[in-house]
Order: C-alpha cells, then sequence, then structure tokens
C-alpha cells in the first residue's frame, strides 16, 4: 500500500468525523435561531458552507485510500449524495415549507452514513475488525 492511500485511510474517519461536528454545530445555531437569536442563522448558513468541502474530502479520501473496496467508497459516494440533497432542500428545491423541510429530515441521513464511516474508521485504528453494516 502507498503512503498516499494509509494517509487517505487515516483522514478518511477524520473527515467524517468532521461532517459530524460541522451537523452538531449547525443544529445548535438553528436551535438558537428557533429560539430568538436572529443573528444564529447567518452564522448556522456560513457553517453549512464547511460541509460540502468535507463531505467531498470524506469521498476523495475513500476513493483513493480504499480503491476497490467498493462498500467504502460507495458509502462515502452516498455521504456526499445524501449531503448535496439535504443543502438543495434548504432553498434550492422547491417552494414549500414541506419540501424545505426535507432539509431537516435528510441531516438524519448524513450523520447516519457519518457514524458509520467514523465508527468504522476508529474500529479500524484499534485493530478491530469494521461493521458489516
Amino acid at each position: 500500500m502507498s503512503a498516499l492511500a494509509r494517509l487517505a485511510r487515516l483522514v478518511h474517519p477524520v473527515a467524517a468525523t468532521g461532517v459530524l461536528v460541522v451537523v452538531a454545530v449547525q443544529v445548535y445555531l438553528i436551535s438558537k435561531f428557533i429560539f430568538g437569536d436572529a443573528h444564529a442563522l447567518s452564522t448556522h448558513k456560513s457553517m453549512g458552507d464547511l460541509a460540502p468541502p468535507v463531505e467531498f474530502l470524506v469521498f476523495l479520501t475513500a476513493a483513493i485510500g480504499y480503491w476497490r473496496n467498493w462498500r467504502r467508497v460507495g458509502l462515502s459516494a452516498f455521504l456526499l449524495l445524501a449531503g448535496f440533497f439535504q443543502i438543495s432542500f434548504a432553498e434550492n428545491l422547491g417552494n414549500s415549507p414541506s419540501t424545505h423541510a426535507l432539509h431537516g429530515m435528510l441531516v438524519i441521513v448524513v450523520v447516519v452514513i457519518a457514524w458509520q464511516i467514523a465508527r468504522d474508521g476508529l474500529r479500524r485504528a484499534m485493530g478491530a475488525r469494521p461493521s458489516a453494516a
């Protein structure tokens, strides 16, 4: 295995953890906005701009570090795709509040996928076998 592949395998779960941190901060900020802090919405949106590059890093590190392990690469691609749709439902897709509400619902999908990637990476780092699911 090349040094680049080893580095990618190291960064892969760290980047997935970064997605989880960004999402947690965004949930906190949107909650502040809902409960009366008008300035929190702009910060929430700014944090949202960080998510796509971090999700792309998760995919890129999977493609480099786990090439031909289609489960890992596919899960990382699914994270990138789910994140794209999650962000798109905030403003770009549809005109109704019901459609925009999918922005909040899809965050659950993003969290579950990022958690799976981060957990598997931690298990691998500790020498345990990653989960089959």
